[in-house]
């Protein structure tokens, strides 16, 4: 039960990562990228994910403030001291050709990143700097599924601008990822798990922008609900709410991703949260992080939720590749005038 290939992408995501780190290897960067005072990256679904990936590890490698835009308007402080990067995977996302408008009028500098469409003729036409990336290794053409190139593009990118610090291992990520394929059974007991309950994912820190495209994945690919918290957060309102309905303990399942590279304090907080769920009777599970660094660790994460998205969907019985209620959405919104 897989019409547009998913499962292909899913495997090649290690391709994908390899493929943008060959390519911006070496990447001409304009002189005036280099002083901008803040960054927003405008986007919308799969192409807004690695905008929030990044976001998360900010504490550790982001040097001016970064935030992710979902709409249709620039935040108001945007002007010609920020960059605005222009993600949209078809090149012809609505709400992000209205902020690449929006950026222009305010003289904010501008970088695009896409796989084709209005934004690909843009760039090849020199109307303004970006990337645009060849998908071969999404094979699905969905852009859920491209999250190893919009990521790894913007890490790249703003690694060559001088905002963003990559790990000196970065040579070793493919292999990593690669390694990290003999962990899939782990994920196939998981989303049996999950089946036909609602899953409450738990991360903290550099882990919460892989775990919203986890979320993602679930919903398109399984056509699941899910949902996430992070701690400490989560410590000060969600411990009250699982009383009722009494029927939490038959719908919710928590799975509790733990790190190493999470702070002490945050650390100690996963095993009394634990048992506070473990008192109100609602199973959970662990998923033990290992990485050598925070940002293997998102990576691995990534390419974790390709697989349980795709095994959950087989749970399921149902199709991974199409999106009808998405289509419906797109198709009824354009007869609005």
């Amino acid at each position: 039960m897989d019409s547009l290939s998913v499962w292909s992408s899913v495997i090649k995501f290690p391709e994908q990562v390899d493929q943008v780190i060959k390519e911006l290897a070496v990447f001409p960067i304009p002189e005036s990228f280099r002083s901008v005072k803040n960054i927003v990256l405008a986007g919308m679904g799969g192409s807004a994910l690695g905008g929030r990936i990044i976001q998360a590890l900010e504490r550790e490698s982001l040097k001016i403030p970064f935030q992710t835009c979902t709409e249709f308007h620039l935040p108001n402080y945007v002007n010609q001291d920020s960059m605005v990067i222009i993600s949209s995977y078809s090149g012809n996302t609505e709400e992000s050709l209205s902020c690449l408008n929006e950026a222009v009028a305010r003289n904010a500098q501008i970088f695009i990143i896409t796989a084709g469409g209005q934004l690909s003729n843009l760039v090849k036409d020199h109307k303004f700097p970006g990337y645009v990336f060849d998908p071969k290794n999404n094979p699905s053409n969905q852009p859920r599924m491209s999250l190893g190139y919009s990521a790894t593009s913007l890490a790249m990118f703003l690694s060559s601008c001088g905002f963003f610090q990559l790990p000196d291992n970065m040579p070793e990520l493919y292999s990593y990822l690669t390694s990290k394929n003999s962990r899939t059974d782990d994920y196939q007991a998981l989303a049996h798990h999950l089946s036909g309950k609602i899953p409450v994912f738990v991360v903290s820190e550099h882990l919460k922008g892989s775990i919203h495209s986890l979320k993602n994945q679930i919903n398109e690919n399984a056509k699941h609900f899910a949902c996430y918290f992070d701690l400490p957060e989560l410590n000060h309102h969600l411990l009250e709410g699982l009383t009722f309905p009494k029927t939490n303990p038959d719908n919710l399942f928590f799975v509790f991703i733990k790190s190493n590279h999470y702070h002490p304090e945050v650390k100690k907080r996963y095993s009394l949260t634990e048992e506070a769920i473990k008192r109100q009777n609602i199973p959970y599970l662990e998923i033990l992080m290992f990485g050598p660094n925070r940002f293997f660790e998102t990576f691995e994460l990534l390419q974790a939720a390709g697989y349980l998205g795709f095994y959950l969907s087989q749970q399921n019985g149902v199709d991974p590749g199409p999106i009808p209620w998405v289509d419906w959405y797109k198709d009824e919104i354009r007869k609005v005038v």
